[in-house]
């Protein structure tokens, strides 16, 4: 009976090209009804724009006439990156779930020592997260989506890459969580040799002497295993399946897998039922088209009424001369003296068109969330309390996104990189308490986390204020406040480091030092009562 079961565990665990072609095959259906509306936001944002392409005849087409979503697209981006992971400040720290740890110095300073360390690790030369960062914010602007991938290059660290769209399907499963990532991808007849050797087939064997640099179709896919044995060291006590598949031959030409997801894939807002997420390129969609069809109405519009048809009756003229500057035209004028051309007419109303069109262009900004981050520098006078209500209405509207894209994003990427640096080995010294009363968890400190959690501070500063204020009159209004607490909750909002402030037991000590001090000042002045006669004369 046990045999049986084994033959069926492992038949069930085992991967084939048949399985993973049968998966991507069904990926695929689903990411084909977004590709035409992906295709053409990409265009009108200029991320895939057809402007140099030539059509049947050799003459270039320009298929782009409004510059508005590019614009927008690039404020939205640059934006989001500065409100959830802005590279002049840290945007999370690690911190123990237990909350009866928080107070324990030696697993702070670790906690800390390890936060320090995937920052260093993070923008470090080589690993390309800031600008790697920049099209993935780009790609949430457009599609909704992106790919993200956290891969441990060997010899150089942590590498971090966004994936392009067009390569990447993706399918969650019913808990909403990242489940399958098959991505498509071309390598040349002598780079897949050399990543996989032997393994590939024989029509990629032949194309090394004859064409080394033929591109040939691969197939990367990355999912969750049915069952591993966690205390295996190699590909079988790995969670994710890793499995590399040459298209033409059919064939696995390389199966591995992963302790950790390596993709993150986050959204810019979810849909129901779907793998892929809604973004402002598709909320704007329409109003791009239509604003680009108007670009182009107004273009030609101007353009005739600058130089506009010219109208001649059947006589002698010098046509070729017409709309030359400083021409003389033979036969122009009649026997009375009458122009015999004269400028066609157009009755059309540029300045309403124009109107319209700056209409469509506020919609397009308002879907990138344009006045959003510029509700600030607008406005050329505010007082503290009116920009205090904007940055709160700021984050009101950004937290849903903000904290999808910190969930579906940036958790699975601190998981991967604590993965990754365990590994390497160096995370070691975990505390005892640590290691045995509690686990990680990861807290967000960006901007757009700050400005949800600045009301409570600033009510803190307020009622300070109130208090001291009151004071005046009646000094004991302020034994209502615990001072050393409120100033270690205003520290650690503003992530002042632990060796900076010191822990309650070492203010213990310093109180208890000042009390002997204190005590033994005053047996001094009882043991001489002359000196004791001194001081009260003073």
């Amino acid at each position: 009976m046990k045999e049986i079961l084994k033959k069926k565990t492992e038949k069930k665990s085992k991967i084939t090209a048949e399985v993973v072609l049968k998966k991507l095959e069904a990926m695929k259906k689903e990411r084909k009804e977004w590709e035409p509306m992906w295709n053409k936001a990409a265009e009108m944002c200029a991320i895939n724009s057809n402007l140099f392409s030539k059509d049947e005849k050799g003459r270039h087409k320009q298929n782009v006439f409004d510059s508005t979503a590019r614009n927008a697209l690039t404020c939205f981006a640059a934006s989001m990156k500065s409100v959830i992971v802005p590279t002049t400040s840290r945007w999370h720290r690690l911190k123990a779930v237990d909350p009866k740890l928080d107070d324990n110095e030696e697993v702070k300073k670790y906690l800390e020592r390890a936060t320090d360390l995937l920052f260093r690790c993070r923008y470090s030369a080589k690993s390309n997260f800031a600008s790697e960062s920049d099209l993935l914010f780009n790609q949430l602007g457009v599609y909704g989506h992106a790919l993200w991938m956290v891969d441990d290059d060997i010899g150089n660290g942590i590498v971090y890459k966004t994936i392009p769209v067009n390569e990447a399907y993706i399918k969650r499963n019913d808990k909403g969580c990242l489940d399958t990532v098959i991505r498509e991808y071309e390598l040349s007849a002598q780079d897949a040799f050399e990543k996989f050797g032997d393994k590939v087939s024989n029509e990629i064997k032949r194309a090394l002497s004859d064409t080394p640099q033929r591109m040939f179709k691969f197939i990367h896919a990355v999912f969750e295993k049915e069952n591993y044995d966690i205390g295996k060291k190699d590909k079988g006590g790995m969670k994710y399946a890793s499995v590399h598949l040459e298209v033409l031959g059919k064939r696995i030409v390389q199966e591995s897998g992963y302790r950790s997801n390596p993709y993150m894939a986050p959204r810019f807002l979810g849909i129901a039922g779907s793998s892929y997420g809604d973004s402002p390129a598709l909320q704007a969609f329409y109003d791009m088209l239509t604003a680009n069809e108007m670009a182009k109405t107004i273009l030609r519009t101007g353009q005739l009424q600058a130089n506009p048809p010219i109208l001649t009756n059947m006589g002698l003229i010098d046509t070729n001369k017409l709309g030359s500057a400083g021409a003389v035209i033979r036969g122009g004028l009649d026997n009375q003296g009458k122009p015999q051309a004269v400028s066609m007419q157009y009755g059309n109303n540029l300045a309403i068109t124009v109107e319209m069109q700056r209409e469509v262009r506020a919609s397009i900004e308002r879907a990138f969330l344009v006045p959003l981050f510029q509700s600030l520098t607008q406005s050329k006078q505010m007082t503290a309390t009116e920009v205090e209500k904007r940055e709160m209405e700021k984050s009101m509207l950004l937290a849903p996104m903000a904290e999808r894209i910190a969930s579906e994003w940036l958790t699975g990427n601190i998981e991967r990189e604590l993965d990754i640096l365990t590994n390497y080995g160096m995370l070691e010294g975990v505390p005892d308490e640590l290691m045995y009363e509690g686990s990680i968890a990861i807290e967000f400190e960006s901007p757009s986390v700050r400005m949800q959690d600045a009301n409570s501070i600033m009510g803190l500063y307020k009622t300070v204020e109130a208090a001291i204020t009151l004071s005046q009159t009646n000094p004991q209004v302020l034994d209502i406040f615990d001072m050393e607490n409120a100033l270690r909750k205003i520290a650690d909002y503003h992530g002042v480091e632990s060796d900076i402030v010191r822990t309650k037991d070492d203010v213990m000590m310093l109180k208890y030092r000042s009390s002997i001090e204190n005590a033994q000042a005053l047996m001094g002045v009882a043991s001489n009562p002359l000196l004791g006669a001194m001081k009260g004369l003073k």
